[in-house]
């Protein structure tokens, strides 16, 4: 189900389903970055409150999500910063009013949790992409993160390759192919965490793409081998990998050896039958794509290039 697209003069509704944002400064700034494209901009009630690492109670920024939804005056709702919180809202939200009030959802990171909820119990199409303290708010990659997710969110068709703009000519090949799918997917640990659960993913006949930050080599070969164990990665017609940040080798304590992340992916991944590609611009850094969850793409492994083939609003 695709979100009505954003025309210039609607209001975005901004809030905090995770952490904190850092400061206040950032909120205007990115706020201020909003308004400058034409957009009327709605601050979530609770959104600046805070709650040891959460963004205010669970029950205040549930409040803040599911009123955007319901607001008729707000047409798109964007995350402030993710952190971590989503997780314990699962439970609570609304599914069936989300279903019945459709709109532009955007967010990364420990937002993962709502992309995967919305598009299994709401078949909500949603935006893995950048944030307005994460992203909007800082000059480096603005032109290409932000311009990029409203670029593909105001016009109803197709956007093409993601590296477009990036500065990143091609990704990097781990095994050669070409496949169409709908995509799914989102932050490594997040997706995880997702399994075993009522909003656990299926990868069948979808690209799955995954991104990471700051975790030891190790525990991201743990992940990626729970993923194989569980057959979430074998199900799936493609994979692509995006930004790890923050997770460069390490020497262990004890003098254990360790891998590099190309190295992980080879041997976590090499065994596939199915086209797969890493390098891509989209996760925790100030440069991101924005990708549509359930929209169809073509990932051709070979060419090392990830392509949005259908517009993701109508």
């Amino acid at each position: 189900m695709k979100p009505k697209a954003l025309e210039k003069g609607m209001t975005i509704g901004l809030i905090a389903p995770a952490s904190a944002p850092g400061s206040a400064e950032l909120i205007v700034t990115g706020k201020k970055e909003l308004e400058k494209q034409g957009f009327c901009v709605k601050l979530a009630k609770n959104a600046k409150r805070k709650k040891g690492f959460l963004a205010g109670t669970d029950k205040q920024r549930l409040q803040d999500l599911q009123n955007m939804f319901k607001d008729p005056k707000i047409h798109a709702v964007i995350c402030l910063r993710g952190g971590y919180g989503t997780a314990r809202l699962l439970q609570s939200i609304d599914y069936n009013m989300i279903r019945k009030n459709p709109k532009i959802f955007v967010g990364f990171s420990d937002i993962t949790s709502l992309h995967i909820a919305f598009h299994k119990k709401s078949r909500l199409v949603t935006f893995h992409g950048p944030m307005v303290t994460s992203n909007y708010a800082h000059s480096k990659g603005r032109k290409y993160s932000m311009g990029g997710l409203l670029r593909m969110i105001t016009k109803p068709e197709p956007f093409g390759s993601i590296l477009k703009g990036s500065g990143i000519k091609k990704g990097k090949t781990l095994i050669k192919g070409k496949v169409t799918a709908p995509l799914v997917g989102g932050n490594l640990s997040i997706l995880v965490s997702l399994l075993g659960t009522p909003w656990e993913f299926s990868t069948k006949r979808r690209i799955l793409f995954i991104e990471e930050v700051g975790e030891a080599n190790y525990r991201i070969d743990r992940m990626f081998t729970h993923l194989l164990n569980a057959g979430k990665l074998n199900q799936a017609s493609g994979i692509v990998l995006g930004q790890f940040s923050d997770t460069e080798v390490k020497p262990t304590s004890d003098g254990r050896p360790t891998q590099t992340l190309k190295q992980i992916f080879k041997d976590r991944l090499g065994s596939l039958n199915i086209p797969i590609a890493f390098g891509f611009p989209f996760g925790h850094e100030k440069i991101t794509a924005t990708l549509p969850i359930g929209i169809k793409a073509t990932l051709d492994a070979t060419k090392a290039d990830l392509i949005i083939q259908d517009a993701a609003v109508r």
